[in-house]
């Protein structure tokens, strides 16, 4: 049992490392996507023209 208990432990401060770190880096990448639509935007209205 203490083994079990453990290995769920370990699972969830894992799953809680992984949450943060992905919620850091979408908050980081929020202003690069935009950019990036932008440009996309602008490119493709150019070819539409």
């Amino acid at each position: 049992m203490p083994e079990t208990l453990e290995s769920v432990l370990w699972c969830a401060a894992l799953a809680t490392w992984l949450m943060l770190l992905f919620g850091i880096m979408g908050e980081r990448l929020k202003p690069l996507s935009k950019r990036l639509g932008h440009l996309l935007e602008a490119a493709f209205r150019l070819r539409a023209k």
